[in-house]
């Protein structure tokens, strides 16, 4: 993380702060939905800051903050060594997990969508699987399609109810890859539903707003003070709940790094056993 990024996390460790470029999600525009969409087999320019691709994959490590900087004082080199550190797990984890086909399993899910076009006007879908790196030692992944189209950005987002020890990931078991596989089967028809609901106009309108956290959005510690459980979205748009669940539509900053809020933007569909916090807002 750079010195200004670090800056902007101690000062404001709520959440987003004004030396953020935070957005504030919309619903999908008429014509995104009516030009249609063509999934993509690559990723967006602008990823959380710091993340590092996992090599022929669709997957994104998002790590936590780590001692690659500390050792360097001289924000430059220290940034470059962050970096190189990031994309050094990113490649060990490559040998496992790039075999996961991310693209296949959306496009198998997606594959008679309404919203996906043959010919004409595209606009791209690009699905990916981020793998955030949690200061309790454990690993969550989350699905999201992110949709970019002018200055509109969609970013829908399924986060996947197991989570992954260091030992555990590493040692990438069989039967570690087989749930994967099957919590993303089922990610992916969340993904499709939270796409196609939003391009309808379903969740055009807020039920009611409310102040959420769970370590599904930010679960590091920020400037290596501040814990994961102090980082909640602020007056997020709950547009859909039952007993078991929320959809929430979170503002949020997509170039920040991982513990300081990089995951929050975007339509989330997350179980409420996923949630640390959940504050109803009056009115």
């Amino acid at each position: 993380m750079g010195r200004s990024s670090a800056m902007c996390t101690l000062i404001v460790p709520m959440l987003l702060s004004a030396c953020s470029a935070v957005r504030h999600g919309m619903p999908m525009p008429p014509e995104v939905s009516a030009k249609g969409l063509v999934l993509k087999r690559a990723l967006p320019e602008q990823m959380p800051e710091q993340s590092a691709p996992v090599p022929g994959s669709q997957l994104v490590l998002v790590p936590s903050e780590n001692a690659a900087g500390m050792l360097v004082p001289i924000p430059f080199v220290s940034e470059l060594a962050i970096g190189a550190y990031n994309q050094s797990q990113a490649s060990g984890l490559g040998k496992h997990y790039a075999a996961l086909d991310v693209f296949g399993i959306v496009q198998g899910t997606m594959a008679d969508s309404p919203l996906l076009r043959n010919g004409g006007s595209k606009i791209s879908l690009y699905p990916i699987v981020y793998l955030a790196e949690c200061s309790d030692g454990q690993y969550r992944l989350s699905l999201a399609g992110r949709i970019e189209s002018g200055g509109w950005v969609g970013r829908y987002v399924a986060h996947l109810p197991t989570t992954y020890g260091d030992t555990e990931l590493a040692a990438a078991a069989p039967s570690t890859i087989t749930t994967m596989q099957r919590e993303l089967q089922a990610a992916a028809l969340t993904l499709r539903q939270l796409i196609e609901s939003d391009a309808r106009g379903d969740f055009g309108k807020a039920q009611y707003r409310a102040d959420l956290g769970s370590l599904h959005l930010a679960c590091a510690r920020v400037g290596g003070l501040v814990s994961a459980d102090l980082m909640l979205a602020r007056d997020a748009e709950v547009v859909e709940e039952d007993a078991g669940h929320v959809v929430v539509r979170i503002a949020g900053d997509l170039s920040q790094a991982g513990p300081s809020g990089g995951l929050m933007y975007g339509l989330h569909y997350l179980r409420k056993q996923q949630l640390h916090t959940f504050k109803k807002k009056p009115g």
